[in-house]
């Protein structure tokens, strides 16, 4: 009897340090009603889901209790796009972080969030937030279309506290000139037209953007073009604070980063301290689906090399 007992605890142990083993060491949880929160020892915060401003609505840098962010907050699905057309302008919100959503907790701890097709969008929009390390998060978004979706944009929204400036990394001059690829400063001068500057990915993507899309009401849009992306990377710094927000994404998956000006006149929208990325920037056809992938890392003393770095092993990632 006792050897069976002593078998039968030395199993359960095995089995509560197996489960144990496996628990993610970063994940999601449920908090109140339309919330889910995480803290990963180095970020802290949480994920809005209940109709309005939906996105990750607080982050926190936990060394300092620093929050970093504006609402609606970073990863925020914004706008659907296509050629001449913008989803959601004649029933629900033209912004999709308003639109009807459902949550749940999958493997490893991920957050899947999905937007339910609707007659005023009938496609399915899916988005699985995951942690890959303390400091890192990723989102894969999935697109199922019933109808063809011609040069489809899915424009992700992340707005900061004021104090995070913009660098894009962007090829040399048009022309030749100037310096190789890098991280440059998205700063304003009276040379530029457009109160937000957009960097694409090459001349087919500059034609998305200026193809009708951004004029349709409400909130259109005037998109000054200053450089071409070197690829899909762009960084918020906070030099007072020391702490660098990172985005980056494959190149086949972004076609496009924007932002407001670091330096405006005082009637200017750099206090939006936003970044956005513009995902897909291809045909779907009916019945077709699609996947766009991107990564937000929030580190301290980051420097440009250790961006680059970044970047480099996260396209040698397997998805």
């Amino acid at each position: 009897m006792k050897k069976h007992l002593a078998m039968s605890v030395f199993l359960l142990v095995g089995l509560c340090a197996a489960v144990e083993a496996e628990s993610p060491p970063f994940a999601f949880q449920p908090a109140e009603k339309g919330y889910y929160r995480f803290d990963t020892g180095v970020l802290r915060g949480k994920m809005r889901l209940d109709g309005t401003y939906q996105g990750i609505a607080s982050l926190v840098y936990v060394p300092t209790g620093m929050e970093l962010l504006k609402p609606p907050g970073v990863l925020s699905y914004y706008r659907v796009l296509t050629t001449n057309f913008r989803y959601g302008t004649h029933g629900h919100s033209a912004a999709v972080r308003d639109w009807p959503v459902e949550g749940r907790i999958v493997d490893g701890g991920a957050l899947e969030i999905r937007f339910p097709p609707d007659p005023d969008h009938p496609m399915e929009l899916t988005g699985t937030f995951r942690w890959r390390s303390a400091d890192t998060l990723d989102l894969e978004t999935t697109i199922k279309t019933p109808a063809a979706l011609p040069r489809l944009e899915l424009f992700l929204s992340s707005y900061f506290v004021e104090g995070f400036d913009a660098l894009a990394y962007v090829k040399r001059n048009r022309y030749g000139g100037g310096k190789p690829a890098a991280l440059l400063r998205a700063d304003w001068s009276e040379l530029l037209d457009g109160n937000y500057v957009m960097f694409p990915r090459d001349e087919d993507a500059l034609r998305m953007i200026y193809d009708g899309r951004w004029d349709i009401p409400p909130n259109p849009v005037t998109w000054a073009f200053l450089r071409w992306l070197e690829a899909p990377l762009a960084v918020r710094r906070n030099a007072e604070a020391g702490l660098t927000a990172v985005f980056m994404s494959p190149p086949a998956d972004c076609f496009a980063i924007s932002l407001p000006y670091n330096k405006q006149p005082a009637d200017g929208v750099a206090g939006h301290r936003a970044m956005y990325l513009s995902l897909f920037g291809r045909d779907l056809a009916a019945g077709q689906t699609a996947k766009a992938r991107c990564r937000v890392i929030v580190a301290k003393d980051l420097s440009d090399e250790a961006v680059l770095q970044r970047y480099q092993q996260y396209l040698k990632e397997k998805p």
